[in-house]
């Protein structure tokens, strides 16, 4: 059985695992990653990254922060961020669960109290340093899910347990009272981003305009221009383009597609300002890339 997510499956990476249970797991490349960055996103579910080699440098909703190899990052769900690996060869390990999973978990033992603070976002981002015994044993058990291998006997059961140490621990670095933001137009902004990133995962084979992105989300194109600058750190063109090189570069390297295809396939309406836009993000042609990783 595949993973339960509720991601656009353009936003994941590789999956490392897989279980019967509403978790997925991942391993980051950033390397792959045009520019070893991936565009704005967000999701219904809580993530967790450990940075395994390198460094990394989120924006949420904003905010930059920057992860250090072998620290880790807890963004809420819901949230929308991107992120950098600052160095070659970074590579991030990533847990992704639904917080309601934890609240089934234990329905009749009335510990909905304690995922609360998951369900309702307290804080919305948090970098997990070794330097406290709650954060040392998070980063402790990421590690041990990274390194275990799925064939382990009842491999679920220990997912589960490495989870509950998790959530036991983050519950102890979260605030005592809930972080309530204090700039409405902020939450506003936040909101209107996300959909107009769900309208452009659900269309970006087709033709979209400014207009078209603005209206998704009720808003004007100035305040769209707005909204990508201040949470995307780009404009909404690049955004397409760089979503669309996304979905590009994922179709050459796991189909047999002709470059062609995969370029209206993936929203661009002229072969030779793909090929251009490609090797401006890729470093390389779309052919070379598919050579070079096709498999």
């Amino acid at each position: 059985m595949m993973p339960y997510t509720t991601i656009h499956p353009a936003m994941h990476e590789e999956v490392v695992h897989t279980n019967q249970i509403p978790l997925s797991e991942f391993v980051d490349h950033f390397d792959s990653f045009a520019g070893r960055s991936f565009p704005s996103h967000w999701h219904h579910e809580l993530e967790i990254q450990l940075i395994v080699k390198g460094r990394a440098k989120y924006n949420v909703n904003g905010t930059n922060y920057s992860v250090e190899e072998g620290s880790a990052i807890y963004i809420a769900p819901e949230t929308v961020h991107m992120m950098h690996g600052e160095v070659p060869g970074t590579v991030g390990y990533n847990i992704v669960l639904l917080p309601q999973f934890l609240v089934k978990l234990f329905q009749d033992m009335h510990f909905d109290k304690y995922a609360l603070p998951l369900t309702e976002h307290r804080p919305d981002t948090l970098v997990i340093t070794p330097d406290r015994k709650e954060s040392h044993a998070i980063l402790e058990a990421m590690r041990k899910m990274y390194y275990m291998e799925s064939s382990y006997p009842a491999y679920a059961l220990f997912l589960v347990e490495q989870i509950l140490g998790i959530w036991r621990n983050l519950l102890s670095l979260f605030p005592a009272s809930r972080q309530e933001s204090t700039d409405e137009g902020q939450k506003l902004r936040e909101q209107r981003m996300k959909a107009m990133l769900s309208y452009i995962w659900e269309h970006y084979a087709q033709p979209i305009t400014i207009q078209d992105i603005a209206a998704s989300a009720n808003i004007s194109k100035s305040e769209c221009f707005r909204c990508f600058a201040e949470l995307s750190k780009t404009t909404p063109i690049e955004y397409i383009n760089q979503f669309r090189l996304l979905q590009a570069a994922q179709a050459l390297t796991s189909t047999r597609k002709s470059v062609s295809d995969i370029c209206y396939t993936a929203g661009f309406n002229n072969t030779s300002y793909f090929s251009k836009k490609f090797k401006e993000q890729y470093g390389m042609t779309p052919k070379a890339y598919r050579a070079r990783n096709y498999g």
